[in-house]
């Protein structure tokens, strides 16, 4: 499952090393609760969805992207996954709809993070995964890596950057925080609704 748009590909191998640290993360994280139906908001090309269903069978599946093209990736990525097209500040479920909601990558795009949180919540019936680049450290290693420069590493795009203690406490609002992961450079956490 590779394309064009794979933000997770990578022919270096320390990228290669750290990316795959986060999908350790992510599975050890899915594999650690009882979910039978999982909503992933901004899914991308459906490359968690689909290694998380490769490590435990998603009985009911769920995904939005605002990026058409992603939302067409991930429909033919993900045939056991309904894709549709969404926006996190309008989540089109009902109220406690999915056992564990995901979020990976999406937050920091946000210009209202907190809206999309909310959202996410409130479809969220037990369980979510969040996950964000951690800062500095995210900056850091792009700098070191002679991109963004311009920048000051900051990946365009990234409109919200939160160090771990911040955004556990950005999470807290919402969510019990029952794990947190830090596969660099990201902060993941593994919450229940509150």
């Amino acid at each position: 499952m590779k394309s064009k748009h794979a933000k997770y590909y990578t022919d270096n191998p320390i990228s290669g090393k750290l990316v795959n640290n986060f999908f350790r993360s992510i599975t050890e994280l899915y594999k650690s609760i009882e979910a039978e139906s999982v909503f992933d908001g901004g899914c991308g090309e459906g490359f968690i969805l689909n290694t998380l269903n490769q490590a435990r069978p998603i009985k009911s599946c769920y995904a939005i992207d605002l990026d058409i093209d992603e939302v067409k990736d991930a429909s033919r990525n993900l045939p056991f996954c309904d894709v549709r097209q969404g926006s996190l500040y309008e989540i089109p479920f009902q109220d406690n709809s999915f056992d564990l909601v995901i979020c990976s990558e999406v937050l920091e795009h946000l210009e209202n993070p907190g809206k999309g949180l909310y959202e996410l919540h409130r479809v969220c019936k037990k369980y979510t995964i969040l996950s964000v680049p951690q800062e500095p450290v995210w900056r850091i290693m792009n700098i070191t890596r002679f991109t963004y420069w311009a920048e000051l590493g900051n990946t365009p795009g990234h409109l919200n950057h939160w160090t771990k203690s911040s955004f556990i406490k950005f999470v807290s609002e919402y969510f019990k925080i029952l794990e947190i992961r830090s596969p660099l450079p990201w902060t993941m956490i593994l919450g229940e609704k509150r």
